[in-house]
């Protein structure tokens, strides 16, 4: 038997795509009536932002008119509310059966390999990301975390890292540059970090991320904005 909804969202990874994050748990409130599609192609859930609002979350993913992405982030790469990962785990679930795509860091592939597991066997698409807020790791340093996550069961592979100067761009665009690389989410934090997400998405980067109620990283735009450019560029 086909899995329509494993296929559904495997497909998501051969597109570039905006992603519009929800970082405040008073906004879920106001999704039902804001149209989503004309904003963004994905909507990602900062469950780790807002842990005490999961319910009204789940409850309106079951509704959402645009593809669903869950992410639960550890405190090391930047999440909030220092959630253990048992915690992670328990909130992450509640989504999964609405979730098209769930995001793991690099780093906690194998803690949450359960979830991994699971997510996978349920047709949910696995990003396993990894975030460097001092700076962007040498060439060789990134492909081997790339290779590590594929190794633990990634769909997708997604890099944000600092910008400190133009090699890191350099740094970045050759992951998108190399051929037959795997699907990949590539962005740039920090003062540079706007112009090199519309020149990544240009490269092929697949989920490029913006906001729809506040930014969580320096250098990222408004998901409307976002989308618009990348369009038209």
């Amino acid at each position: 038997m086909i899995n329509h909804t494993n296929a559904n969202n495997a497909s998501l990874l051969s597109r570039v795509l905006t992603v519009g994050s929800v970082a405040e748990g008073g906004t879920l409130s106001l999704l039902p009536g804001i149209d989503l599609a004309s904003l963004c192609d994905v909507l990602e859930l900062r469950v780790d932002t807002w842990p005490q609002e999961a319910a009204t979350g789940v409850a309106f993913a079951k509704t959402c008119p645009v593809p669903v992405l869950v992410t639960a982030r550890c405190s090391e790469e930047g999440g909030q509310n220092n959630l253990s990962a048992a915690e992670r785990d328990r909130l992450t679930r509640l989504f999964l059966p609405k979730a098209a795509l769930l995001d793991v860091e690099i780093a906690s592939m194998q803690d949450l390999s359960g979830l991994v597991a699971d997510a996978k066997s349920g047709g949910t698409q696995v990003v396993a990301s990894y975030h460097d807020f001092a700076g962007t790791p040498p060439l060789e340093s990134l492909k081997a975390k790339r290779d590590a996550a594929l190794a633990a069961g990634a769909d997708l592979v997604k890099f944000a890292t600092t910008l400190r100067r133009s090699a890191d761009i350099a740094t970045l665009a050759a992951l998108l540059e190399e051929p037959g690389h795997p699907a990949l989410s590539v962005m740039g934090m920090g003062p540079l970090g706007r112009v090199s997400r519309l020149l990544f998405a240009q490269l092929g980067s697949v989920l490029n991320y913006g906001y729809l109620d506040r930014a969580t990283v320096p250098g990222q735009w408004p998901a409307a904005r976002l989308r618009e450019l990348i369009r038209e560029f």
